[in-house]
């Protein structure tokens, strides 16, 4: 139970970001924004592009006695997106790739969460990005430990990977829409560390 409660508190913690609205009985957790990421990387001519989503917020209904009830909802806001480049930004916030100015948010919902066994976990949902809505499973692992950095308290880290094919939500258009330059699957890593008093 505390796991489940613990899984609702992280994924909802946005860095850079407005506070999300929780829904339900969870313990409150404070997120180490320096120690947490929501991320990405991609293929271009066979070199890695890394990027990352500095704003994103969400909300979440979970009671652990009712799993069947469970609901995660995070939005991310395009537009802040950067990969470091100037030039590769453009080109990705661009009507090829994100269009960004037209489709400024892409949004995970999953109303279903289950134990995989261990700290292993899966959110089960649909991933929405450009207005192209697809069934999506996010495995993460989920790990609470004492906090080395304040006596008393918990440690807890979340971590996920979800892989993409950006074709099929669209991102690539025109001399873009095949593989030959930027590879299809595209990974985003999710990364939350916070704590809390014991």
């Amino acid at each position: 139970m505390r796991r489940l409660l613990t899984l609702a508190a992280l994924l909802l913690a946005a860095p850079a970001f407005s506070p999300p609205v929780v829904a339900g009985p969870l313990d409150a957790w404070t997120i180490d924004p320096r120690a947490s990421s929501l991320t990405f990387a991609a293929t271009q001519t066979g070199a890695f592009v890394n990027g990352r989503f500095p704003a994103w917020s969400g909300n979440i209904v979970l009671d652990p006695a009712a799993l069947a009830g469970a609901r995660i909802d995070v939005a991310i806001q395009m537009p802040p997106m950067t990969a470091g480049n100037q030039d590769v930004d453009s080109l990705m916030k661009g009507a090829n790739f994100l269009d960004v100015r037209k489709f400024p948010e892409a949004r995970f919902v999953a109303t279903t969460v289950v134990a995989s066994g261990g700290d292993r976990y899966e959110a089960r949902g649909k991933l929405t990005i450009r207005d192209v809505t697809r069934d999506v499973v996010l495995p993460f692992t989920l790990a609470i430990v004492d906090n080395p950095a304040q006596p008393g308290a918990l440690r807890a880290t979340a971590r996920g990977r979800l892989t993409i094919k950006r074709l099929d939500y669209g991102i690539g258009q025109n001399e873009w829409a095949g593989t030959g330059q930027v590879a299809n699957e595209v990974t985003i890593d999710l990364n939350v560390v916070a704590s809390r008093s014991r």
